[in-house]
């Protein structure tokens, strides 16, 4: 089986980002000024879109940030979940939004902290979508042995672990299942290889997809669900556990009561985001036993 690294098309190729919120005047009735001066809040938001993507998707959120603590924000993308992993690990983050699988691995690692969940349509859950083009007669996983598959992250849960647990858990090796394998470091990019030829099959985060469905019909479109997993808990926010304390119940606050402020409900519909909770690491055992299980498997 052949390995190989995509990149990503060549609008969308863009290893790192960093950029500053600062709000030229108060933000409102409820924000603060904030005080350009003063040290940034550093927010990494792991790279489960590109990167054009995520400044799109989360620019608002950044800005909202920093009117109502009054202090700037600078968010910032590294090409891999690992990357952000250590970067909150050692106190070069004060918060990072993460996927589900690389939030267990940062626990375990680091001992980063779970801060806040958000609930999607009435659940702090999401799923792994197998997808396929449209003209593929693939109905399952199964159905796509010797072909070309796209993973997006070795740390990610929906886009890498599902999809190699369901095959060792029905005896078969994923090193050997697929003719060639790839990393697209990010799930837009995962559906745009299926949409353009380049995977003959993918998995992808679920709120990702159907997010892109209703923002990019044009690509989700051109592919289709053929599996979908169980439940898993969905992206948390995690905070390093040496954070200072008013930080972190100042960040704790915004996002737990971002519902009741009116000047949050764009942002959150934005995000697709019914409400952020405290949630519970329990959420995320699912994906400690799917670790557990194939633990050692190696792709080639």
């Amino acid at each position: 089986m052949q390995r190989h690294i995509f990149t990503g098309f060549p609008t969308l190729v863009l290893l790192t980002l960093a950029l500053v919120w600062v709000p030229p005047r108060p933000a409102g009735a409820a924000g603060r000024s904030v005080d350009p001066g003063q040290a940034p809040l550093r927010i990494a938001v792991a790279a489960m879109f590109s990167p054009e993507e995520t400044l799109s998707v989360y620019q608002e959120l950044m800005g909202y940030i920093a009117g109502k603590l009054g202090r700037p924000v600078e968010l910032k993308q590294r090409r891999t979940y690992q990357e952000v992993n250590d970067m909150l690990g050692t106190g070069k983050l004060d918060a990072a939004i993460l996927c589900s699988g690389p939030y267990v691995h940062a626990q375990r690692q680091y001992g980063v902290q779970l801060l806040a969940v958000p609930v999607i349509h009435g659940s702090p859950t999401y799923h792994s979508y197998i997808i396929v083009p449209p003209g593929s007669p693939a109905k399952s996983l199964d159905d796509l042995r010797g072909k070309r598959f796209a993973f997006t992250d070795p740390l990610s849960t929906s886009g890498y672990l599902y999809p190699v647990y369901a095959l060792v858990t029905q005896g078969k090796q994923p090193a050997t299942f697929f003719a060639k394998t790839l990393f697209t470091y990010s799930h837009d990019n995962s559906i745009e290889a299926v949409a353009e030829g380049v995977a003959d099959g993918a998995a992808v985060d679920s709120l990702i997809y159907d997010y892109l469905l209703v923002r990019h019909p044009a690509l989700a479109s051109r592919t289709r669900i053929i599996q979908t997993s169980p439940a898993m808990g969905a992206q948390p926010v995690g905070i390093p556990r040496t954070l200072a304390p008013a930080t972190k119940r100042a960040l704790r606050d915004l996002f737990l009561n971002m519902d009741q402020d009116p000047g949050a409900q764009k942002i959150l519909q934005q995000l697709g985001v019914d409400r952020f909770i405290a949630g519970s690491d329990t959420l995320y055992d699912g994906i400690r036993a799917m670790l557990k299980a194939v633990a050692g498997v190696q792709l080639r």
